[in-house]
């Protein structure tokens, strides 16, 4: 085995690791964990996250494996850099100088050279209920991978943003598939940043930009954003179409607080804001009665599968049990959006995960059930960009 020294962060790791009882956003307890221990320096506290996030991406991979000797392949199929931590850890130089290659690459070598028996299978879970159309193994490997940072450019202001970031010699790149999409450092401090401060820009995932570039909105249409969240897809919205009727719902007034916090940096004030619970039949009444809308964002909620490359912790968290009862909200939530849809408007269905019983299934429900033609779906790979995967169907009500 390659193993390594067993550096001390392994153990303030594995026992940040074995603390962790999934009852809260894994990042949130380790914020808590560094601060009841003020000692950690902030080079260890960041070694010590990058610890803990390869092992929740190595899911239940390895487990015939010791506690450490899982630490050391997780870490090496996620670290992406030859710094000083990894020059320590990694004792064979073959390591090491193969330590910039992509995961699928490492996962041969280690296979090659270690004779280890890796499944990419364990790595994630409940593979026979992905999506047939995303390249399963592409996608496991790329979620060894820290994510990108996305930013959407408003398009009134792209020669300021762009200005702005070269004056600043801000290493960016423009994504091939829109010159409003820019990747920036990851360790870019976007919130003190003039484009950010000045309101040109937003903070969007790759995907969730494509996914809002599917929407089609008409001056003064009615639209409704109904799972609407903190209104990133709002926000894109508006930028395409100002003039649109928008009403935002979530389900918690809490939620609906921040977005509103961020319409107003936006300069936005001509909208209407409820707290609705879609998938109560009851609470949508009033709904039903009073407005009825030209198109539907159902932005549902879902495992959030499709983002665990962010939040690898919750890999061992899911069921299957879970699962279906996502799927049952989803069809709920939607079932009830119907019913405020005009004819001939348009739901856009969307989920941020990559389990068929989440996307394909309920749409099929859906048409089976009600008067709708599926005019599209597809998956919206992060897989090239390492942005999130996500789902969107786009339904019409005859």
């Amino acid at each position: 085995m390659f193993v390594v020294s067993n550096n001390f962060l392994f153990t303030i790791a594995l026992d940040c690791i074995q603390g962790y009882n999934f009852l809260e956003p894994f990042a949130l307890y380790l914020k808590k964990y560094f601060q009841a221990n003020p000692k950690l320096g902030s080079r260890d506290r960041r070694n010590i996250r990058q610890l803990c996030y390869a092992w929740w991406r190595l899911g239940n991979a390895g487990k015939e494996y010791s506690d450490v000797e899982r630490m050391s392949i997780a870490m090496y199929l996620s670290y992406e850099q030859i710094d000083g931590f990894s020059e320590r850890i990694f004792k064979d130089e073959k390591l090491i100088n193969s330590i910039l290659l992509h995961p699928k690459l490492k996962y041969g070598l280690l296979q090659q050279l270690y004779s280890l028996d890796l499944k990419s299978s364990d790595v994630f879970p409940f593979c026979d209920l992905v999506e047939s159309e995303l390249p399963l193994d592409d996608f496991i490997y790329d979620g060894f991978l820290r994510r990108n940072l996305w930013i959407r450019i408003k398009e009134r202001f792209e020669k300021e943003t762009l200005s702005s970031f070269e004056n600043n010699k801000v290493d960016f790149k423009i994504h091939a598939s829109s010159n409003l999409s820019m990747q920036l450092p990851d360790d870019f401090d976007v919130i003190n940043s003039e484009p950010f401060i000045k309101g040109w820009i937003e903070i969007q995932d790759l995907s969730s930009q494509q996914l809002g570039s599917a929407y089609a909105p008409k001056p003064n249409q009615k639209w409704l954003d109904a799972c609407a969240a903190s209104g990133g897809k709002s926000l894109q919205l508006l930028d395409m179409q100002s003039s649109i009727d928008l009403t935002v719902t979530d389900i918690r007034e809490s939620i609906l607080t921040n977005l509103q916090l961020r319409f107003k940096r936006n300069h936005i004030r001509n909208y209407k804001s409820n707290v609705v619970d879609w998938s109560d039949t009851n609470s949508t009444v009033s709904q039903s009665e009073s407005e009825m809308y030209d198109a539907i964002i159902a932005d549902v909620p879902c495992s959030g599968s499709g983002t665990w490359a962010r939040t690898p912790d919750q890999k061992l968290s899911i069921t299957k049990e879970m699962i279906q009862n996502f799927s049952e909200l989803q069809y709920s939530i939607t079932n009830n959006l119907l019913a405020v849809l005009k004819k001939g408007g348009v739901l856009y269905y969307s989920t941020c995960s990559v389990y068929k019983n989440e996307n394909i299934d309920v749409v099929n429900r859906l048409v089976n059930n009600h008067s709708l033609e599926l005019v599209e779906q597809k998956i919206i790979s992060g897989i090239d960009s390492h942005a999130d995967t996500m789902y969107l169907a786009k339904l019409i009500k005859k």
